[in-house]
């Protein structure tokens, strides 16, 4: 059995060493790809599955295999192949469900090639929902230096030590990996300090809301100032999310002033406060956590350095 979403270490980043504020061997990328953000607000770009395309794909740097949607089975005729006694433990929001593993064939992005893949089959969402044609996991993305450029709209892969050249502007953030076992591609947080409360975050790109737990919530109201002024004063109406699996559920958004990640920061925006089986499943829904989605990076470009487990925030456009 192999997990989409691997289990969390026991620092949960708490002892990840400082980050490097060196900057990268400037060079040429090794592709480029367009995107925009589509569906529920993830970066989405275009991929060629045994030849057909592009395809939408969602950038999901919560997500350690690449997979597809049933759709693209459906609409383009495609025979993705069971492998027999084999499943992959997929986790969304609402828990984790056990999938079977199906050869998917050649996944290309931007004439880059996974041959002979192996991921799942996730399940069509419900109409009005749309699901896109599948997921570019960490599988593929931890092989490079990975630049979203949000001024262009733009994804670039750089082969690792090269990089963008990038100012003082930009702000470096230790991500600390979740398991060091070498068993595969891991999930990767950051810190994010939201008054005296300091509180390690998952990040995953394939959430388009930042979701804290509700232990998260007691960690840091001390240190929770309001745009109302009032402490403890939630937005009074509820907020739906979906998952992968197309489950749905209320949460409660909530306004904070002022959140950071090292000396990057967000003033006034609104979170969701959830107790996602997600966290339950990974053993940490009595230990503050989040996950940290695509909504805090829509306009600031960031560069995922996974050779030195770096994240380079740029300025706010």
């Amino acid at each position: 059995m192999r997990s989409l979403l691997l289990g969390l270490a026991a620092c949960l980043g708490a002892c990840a060493s400082a980050p490097s504020f060196d900057r990268f061997e400037a060079g040429p990328s090794a592709a480029e790809m367009r995107y925009r953000l589509a569906y529920q607000g993830w970066f989405t770009v275009g991929a060629f599955v045994n030849g057909t395309g592009p395809h939408d794909f969602i950038v999901d740097s919560g997500a350690t295999i690449t997979s597809v949607f049933a759709n693209l089975e459906d609409e383009e005729g495609q025979a993705f192949t069971p492998t027999p006694g084999r499943t992959i433990q997929i986790f969304g929001l609402s828990g984790a469900k056990e999938l079977p593993a199906y050869f998917l064939g050649d996944i290309s992005f931007a004439g880059i090639v996974m041959t002979d893949h192996t991921g799942v089959v996730l399940p069509d969402w419900s109409p009005p929902n749309t699901p896109p044609q599948g997921v570019m996991g960490l599988d593929f993305l931890t092989r490079y230096t990975v630049h979203v450029d949000t001024r262009e709209n733009v994804i670039r892969l750089y082969d690792p030590p090269a990089g963008p050249d990038i100012g003082r502007d930009w702000n470096a953030v230790k991500m600390a990996p979740l398991n060091r076992t070498g068993s595969g591609p891991t999930l990767y947080t950051i810190d994010l300090r939201i008054g005296s409360a300091l509180i390690p975050c998952i990040l995953d790109l394939g959430a388009s809301g930042t979701i804290f737990n509700t232990a998260a919530l007691r960690e840091m109201v001390q240190g929770l100032r309001y745009s109302s002024g009032g402490r403890g004063d939630f937005m009074s109406t509820g907020s739906r999310i979906n998952d992968v699996f197309d489950v749905r559920d209320t949460v409660r958004p909530i306004r904070i002033q002022t959140v950071k990640a090292g000396r990057a920061m967000w003033r006034q925006k609104v979170y969701i406060i959830y107790d996602a089986q997600i966290f339950e499943d990974l053993g940490f829904e009595k230990r503050p956590t989040c996950l940290v989605g695509a909504d805090m990076f829509a306009d600031r470009s960031i560069i995922f350095d996974f050779a030195r487990e770096t994240l380079y925030i740029g300025p706010q456009r």
